[in-house]
């Protein structure tokens, strides 16, 4: 063989040279779980729930139908498992998509400025797809333990709520790594899953009548662009989430000798449209509820108090006495930082901060979060809910290396203690930013001090 037809053997993708077929089609597996069906959906509800929270999920009809049709047609296919699938597209420039047990599917503007073709996307659709289809999250949450006697807290305040009977399947799940990040037990899967996910996706694609090949094109695609200036924005994500299994092409060409011969010719017709209609999508608003999220593997920061620990939110940092507990007992709501005995569960479910910390954003009513404005609009809202709070004038503060306002109130708790509260405020494009610290009376020679360590570890990411 000449050199020259050397070259041009090497240059052929895997799926163009002869392949040899295999004794046997590779076996794809449905895991075993202890969760039921109905389970799966439940959680997957729940879990959509707080991703809509988190991020903004794309408002344009013709996006989202386009989506739902190639899905459908997925779905409809023996390999999708009969799940009740929909697919929402979300405003993140990152590469990714993700389905959630049960068949919510949430894909990122980022995948589809990205793909070339329709079939690519379709692709991605269905590797995520087949994590649901072969039940991949609900058999790692079944071997993590998640529902069973374990469970004595709510959210991440148990000690301070009670003995959890309130918490939901997604509050004890997230308790236990199955949250949203890119460590979740729900979104990061072993390499024999991802495998499975390939094959069973290229199954999916092929009845559909979309080309399997072009899942692991893609894939291989987005591979060959690391370490480059044409990396995607988010590509070191992704693959952290889709471990590498070997040679996809190869792997994936081999089982598709066992198909039916067929010309794959399945197309909406209308990729170059949506994807020009992706491109025009302004950058998306930040939402309070993905800004109090903490950050995963966060670098530690220095010069905290010593006896202190950390929370390094999305949106804030802040540092708390290393006795206290930290956590949002709902789901995307506000953020407590609380000695033992500081909330207590109150009426339909609410929670009352008795002595401590909460975090939280006001979203005012038009337009964006101004500093006086907004402030004394969040004011009037506290006070028409209670009607022993008392406000002082604002003073001006600073908070973080931001320009804030500190008002002191007054009012009662539930059980008519006296109760002193520092409301800090600053205007961010979510909303008013704001830090409530309270406190007895007769305690404030005490926690004094701590709230002022506290303030002074506030900081903001700009």
């Amino acid at each position: 063989m000449s050199s020259r037809l050397l070259a041009i053997v090497l240059l052929l993708p895997a799926a163009a040279l002869p392949q040899k077929k295999p004794a046997r089609q590779a076996q794809v597996n449905i895991q075993k779980t202890s969760l039921t069906r109905d389970q799966e959906l439940q959680l997957g509800k729940e879990a959509a729930a707080q991703v809509e929270r988190e991020m903004e999920v794309v408002k344009s009809a013709e996006v989202e139908a386009w989506l739902n049709q190639i899905g459908g047609n997925l779905a409809k296919t023996p390999q999708a498992n009969a799940y009740p699938y929909y697919f929402k597209l979300v405003n993140e420039d990152s590469i990714n998509a993700f389905a959630l047990p049960g068949g919510p599917m949430y894909v990122h503007t980022g995948l589809i400025k990205a793909a070339d073709n329709e079939a690519e996307v379709a692709g991605v659709l269905a590797h995520e797809m087949s994590h649901v289809a072969l039940r991949h999250g609900a058999a790692q949450i079944s071997k993590q333990q998640l529902y069973g006697s374990i469970f004595g807290a709510l959210g991440a305040l148990g000690g301070v709520f009670g003995n959890g009977a309130d918490c939901t399947m997604w509050c004890q799940a997230v308790q236990m790594g199955a949250g949203l990040g890119s460590n979740s037990l729900l979104l990061k899967f072993s390499r024999g899953y991802e495998h499975d996910a390939d094959l069973n996706g290229a199954r999916m694609m092929a009845s559909a009548g979309y080309n399997p090949i072009e899942l692991p094109n893609f894939f291989e695609k987005l591979k060959s662009t690391q370490g480059t200036a044409g990396e995607p924005k988010g590509l070191q994500s992704w693959f952290t989430s889709h471990p590498a299994t070997g040679n996809r092409i190869q792997y994936v060409s081999e089982d598709i000798q066992f198909y039916p011969r067929r010309t794959y010719s399945a197309s909406t017709g209308n990729f170059a449209r949506v994807k020009q209609t992706v491109a025009g999508i302004p950058p998306p608003k930040p939402k309070p509820a993905g800004l109090l999220t903490a950050v995963e593997n966060a670098t530690p920061r220095s010069g905290i108090p010593q006896g202190f620990k950390d929370y390094q939110a999305k949106g804030f940092s802040i540092a708390y006495p290393s006795a206290w507990q930290a956590g949002q007992p709902q789901q995307g709501g506000s953020l407590y930082l609380v000695p033992p005995g500081g909330a207590k569960q109150g009426q339909n479910k609410s929670i009352e901060l008795l002595t401590g910390a909460m975090i939280d954003y006001y979203v005012p009513a038009s337009g964006p979060a101004t500093l006086a404005g907004t402030t004394a609009e969040f004011v009037q809202s506290l006070a028409k809910g209670d009607t022993s709070l008392k406000a002082e004038k604002s003073i001006q503060a600073t908070l973080g290396n931001k320009s804030a306002l500190l008002t002191q109130l007054t009012t009662k708790t539930s059980a008519q203690q006296d109760q002193v509260v520092f409301l800090y405020t600053v205007a961010r494009d979510a909303g008013l930013w704001h830090l409530v610290l309270a406190a007895a009376p007769s305690q404030m020679d005490e926690y004094g001090a701590l709230f002022r360590q506290m303030t002074q570890t506030v900081a903001f990411p700009d």
